[in-house]
């Protein structure tokens, strides 16, 4: 054995001051005790648990769920704007009219007692609600007059027994029709606009409501002349109309004498609007020479320049110089096929020509009516 050789090792020696641990396992020295560490680990850790036990349980807060956002409350339908006098040209724009002038009345006036000076200042003057042959009327559920806006000389009198010349009760269907919400009335009536219309009238259509301003009860009404047709020719006043008619309607549709012609012969000839029994429509050149005759196609083109009444009156001579001033009413001879017997004296017969231009060319339209001609 050789000499023992001690080898010597560090020893870690506590700072002075430092207490000395317990002896222990390790080394001989007993550490200080680690289970406070230990237990807030495990507490961590049930804690982690818990939370997960939580979240499986419970679920994650979300944002609050709001209420539904109300939607916005309908806009208000504005009425729509009024319909004047001057803006009535047929039907539909009669009865906007009529219905505007109630809607006026029932929004101005409040008492019974000032609805007719409501009416004499705002309806009876050339205006808004007055425009030539547009006015209106009232009546009351009597039948009198309360208002008229063209001849006030009829109010506070009885019309309740008013009938046009073909029978019909004016008042009282007006009346009626209002009675039931409002409604139209065809009737006949002079038509201060055409002269010669004194004797038959001219179609007319009223339209009427009911107006109710506190105990006071009226009709409320107003009628157009509607366009004049084959069949509302009666006399001189609709005779002139017809045919000043025909010829806007023609010169409006056609360019040439060919379109012009094609025109007649598929709107004017057929019965109906501008076809009726007696009443039709003719057009003859400058020369005379008949260039559409509705009832009778066999003598167009034909040469009748010199016709002649039994009284040796020249008929197509007149017409063209009837025309050639603007317009005028020839009065002759000719058989009434509606009249039997009168082959060779003719009937009395009144027609109405005036001028007409189809593209550059100038020509001749009119119509005629039968003066003793029994009634329709």
């Amino acid at each position: 054995m050789g000499p023992t050789t001690h080898r010597s090792f560090p020893v870690s020696r506590p700072e002075r001051g430092t207490p000395r641990a317990a002896p222990g396992y390790d080394g001989g020295m007993r550490h200080a005790p680690d289970w406070p560490r230990r237990t807030g680990f495990l507490v961590g850790v049930l804690a982690l648990a818990g939370l997960g036990a939580g979240c499986a349980e419970d679920p994650v807060p979300t944002a609050p769920t709001l209420p539904p956002v109300p939607e916005p409350p309908p806009m208000e339908e504005r009425a729509p704007p009024p319909t004047f006098a001057d803006q009535v040209v047929d039907r539909e724009s009669l009865r906007l009219f009529v219905e505007s002038a109630v809607n006026e009345v029932s929004l101005q006036v409040a008492n019974a007692d000032e609805v007719y000076a409501f009416l004499d200042r705002n309806f009876r003057p050339e205006g808004p609600w007055r425009h030539e042959e547009i006015y209106f009327f009232a009546l009351r559920t009597d039948g009198f007059m309360f208002f008229h806006a063209v001849n006030p000389d009829l109010e506070e009198t009885p019309q309740i027994d008013l009938q046009d010349s073909d029978g019909v009760r004016i008042t009282e269907e007006i009346l009626e029709v209002a009675g039931g919400g409002g409604g139209f009335v065809e009737y006949r009536w002079e038509n201060p606009a055409l002269e010669g219309d004194e004797d038959g009238g001219s179609p007319k259509v009223s339209y009427a409501l009911p107006l109710t301003i506190g105990d006071l009860e009226l009709v409320l009404g107003a009628g157009i002349y509607p366009p004049v047709t084959a069949a509302d020719v009666r006399n001189r006043g609709t005779l002139q109309a017809f045919v000043e008619r025909a010829a806007g309607t023609l010169a409006d549709a056609a360019s040439d004498l060919e379109a012009a012609y094609a025109f007649l012969d598929a709107t004017f000839r057929p019965d109906g609007e501008w076809r009726f029994g007696e009443i039709y429509v003719f057009v003859i050149d400058a020369d005379g020479v008949n260039f559409f005759q509705a009832p009778d196609p066999t003598i167009e083109g034909v040469d009748r320049s010199q016709a002649e009444d039994l009284n040796g009156v020249r008929i197509i001579q007149e017409l063209l110089a009837a025309a050639e001033a603007g317009g005028g009413f020839v009065e002759y001879f000719w058989d009434n096929p509606a009249i039997e017997g009168d082959e060779e004296t003719g009937s009395p017969k009144l027609a109405y020509a005036v001028p007409v231009s189809v593209g550059s060319i100038s020509m001749v339209i009119g119509s005629g009516i039968y003066l003793d001609s029994p009634e329709p």
